[in-house]
């Protein structure tokens, strides 16, 4: 009897433990992700595009400051249409998931952007943004920081000094090779 009481309690503790390893639905995705051939995987490093700092504010510096990277994954499988279709819907129920709030979406001439976040408006941990065409030609982005201000992001957006060209060159040439 003592030995039955003992084996419940070691399987509650561990039930309880696993349940509190909560993971993170999209950094799931951009693991299998990037084990896929069916992606491009691109990470770009948060010094690969600077600010004109002299005009932001001091908090707003902190917040661009803590951003640590941004990993982008582009579906290239063009030859299935209905496996594009269905990958892509795969992404987008993750972000209408419980785990992000959506911030933006955007409808232009067949293109169609959503851009969701994880944490609080004043302290994001995460910020996703999924793209499409009409043809469900996609990417996914994520940009990992620490406690960012959404409004720091959009300050800092405005300024913009430069993009590191070999990064913005790599995604432009996967563009230019998956239209051939």
């Amino acid at each position: 009897m003592f030995k039955k009481i003992i084996n419940i309690l070691v399987l509650s503790l561990l039930l309880l433990f696993m349940s509190a390893c909560k993971t993170d639905p999209m950094e799931d995705y951009f693991v299998q992700a990037t084990e896929s051939p069916d992606f491009f995987v691109i990470n770009i490093p948060a010094s690969a595009v600077s600010f004109d700092e002299s005009k932001l504010d001091t908090e707003t510096l902190k917040d661009i400051h803590s951003i640590k990277k941004m990993n982008v994954l582009i579906y290239k499988n063009d030859y299935d249409p209905n496996k594009k279709q269905a990958e892509y819907k795969k992404a987008a129920k993750i972000i209408k998931s419980k785990h992000y709030k959506t911030l933006s979406k955007i409808n232009n001439k067949g293109y169609e952007v959503v851009f969701s976040y994880k944490g609080e408006p004043e302290k994001i941990d995460e910020v996703i943004f999924l793209g499409k065409d009409k043809d469900y030609n996609f990417l996914i982005g994520m940009l990992k920081g620490d406690d960012v201000n959404v409004n720091s992001i959009v300050k800092a957006l405005k300024h913009i000094n430069k993009i590191d060209e070999s990064q913005a060159k790599t995604i432009i040439d996967i563009f230019n090779n998956n239209n051939e």
